[in-house]
């Protein structure tokens, strides 16, 4: 689920609106004209070249545009400073399959293929900018189409969040009586995971918007608060598997997205996993719980679960007991007894994040 970006997300923000060469762009399809464009080094380039002239001028919007008003390709150099060259007539090894039909696509296909390398075709006719890299092709989209895109996705981001808390908020009071059963961490988990994935669905577009972008990201960046770091708290409450939170993370966020659909898949990072595991309730830690009592570290909350137990023990524990712990003086100690008692009896409303 989690899996490695995608480098080709650099190829979008480097065509975003704001970038120069998307002004570049943007003025080749505003005047009607189609265009070629191949991002690569000179030493990549030369060899395809069949005919053209070398330039070496500096990179500028202006300089692509007239250049493209000739019939044939643009050669950049892949920092995008220099203009290598002009009318290049790019020649691809006719033995690579080619699926495009008009012959700027096509050539455009066939050089991505074979360099590996960024090109850029603007079509004359319908105007469509067309990205190609291996066997990698994308259409740019209109803002509109991709502001509307983004707008989806934070609405299907605040109801996830907001059925995150929900969940969370029914959590609390049962892992004071040690009625949290497997399914219901999975639960909470799964839906973790599904606007962890949304995220990452948002944030891809976020780039193709460039300068447009700023206002949905701080939508974005409110709706994720606290959400990977109430999800990690919640592997370190249930695990059964020895492994550091950070790691069950991993493989959790590495999770395909048919395996998230599935609770057994879920849990089994956890190191739960057989059916009687799946029966049974299981003790909270409480790591979750103790992080929202202020000004309590997470040094002192190890100490404290380590000394006393899960969280209904730290609940039921005497102020004598919590004041031997290291680091619990009084004032911590009331405010444990304090932020428990409230959040066993349903108040979570002033939980941080959820």
């Amino acid at each position: 689920m989690g899996g490695k970006k995608d480098p080709r997300l650099e190829f979008l923000r480097r065509t975003a609106p704001g970038t120069p060469l998307r002004e570049a762009i943007d003025r080749i399809v505003l005047l009607g004209r189609g265009g070629l464009i191949l991002v690569a080094d000179r030493s990549v380039a030369s060899p395809i070249i069949a005919a053209g002239f070398e330039l070496n001028a500096p990179f500028t919007p202006q300089a692509i545009v007239e250049l493209s008003k000739m019939d044939r390709a643009v050669v950049v150099d892949e920092e995008l400073k220099t203009i290598l060259y002009a009318n290049a007539h790019l020649v691809p090894s006719p033995s690579i399959p080619s699926q495009e039909t008009g012959t700027r696509h096509r050539v455009a296909e066939q050089v991505a293929q074979q360099l590996g390398k960024l090109v850029i075709a603007v079509s004359e006719d319908s105007h469509q900018v067309t990205l190609f890299h291996g066997d990698w092709r994308y259409e740019l989209q209109e803002i509109h189409t991709l502001l509307a895109r983004v707008s989806q996705g934070l609405q299907i981001l605040d109801r996830y969040r907001r059925e995150l808390r929900e969940l969370l908020s029914e959590l609390a009071p049962l892992e004071f009586e040690r009625r949290v059963f497997p399914s219901q961490v999975a639960t909470v988990l799964q839906r973790a995971l599904y606007m962890m994935e949304l995220e990452r669905d948002v944030e891809g577009t976020l780039v193709e918007l460039g300068v447009h972008r700023e206002l949905p990201e701080r939508h974005l960046t409110a709706l994720m608060r606290g959400v990977r770091e109430e999800m990690e708290l919640l592997v370190r409450d249930f695990k059964s598997d020895p492994r550091p939170a950070e790691e069950i993370m991993d493989d959790l966020l590495a999770l395909p997205p048919e395996d998230v659909l599935r609770p057994d898949a879920v849990l089994r990072p956890l190191g739960i996993t057989t059916e009687q595991d799946l029966e049974e309730p299981i003790p909270s830690r409480g790591y979750r719980l103790l992080s929202k009592v202020p000004r309590l570290p997470l040094s002192v909350i190890e100490r404290l679960i380590e000394e006393i137990g899960t969280v209904d023990k730290v609940y039921r524990a005497s102020r004598r007991q919590l004041d031997r712990v290291k680091g619990i003086a009084e004032a911590r100690a009331r405010a444990i007894e304090y932020g428990l008692s409230r959040f066993k009896n349903g108040y979570t409303a002033t939980m941080d994040g959820f």
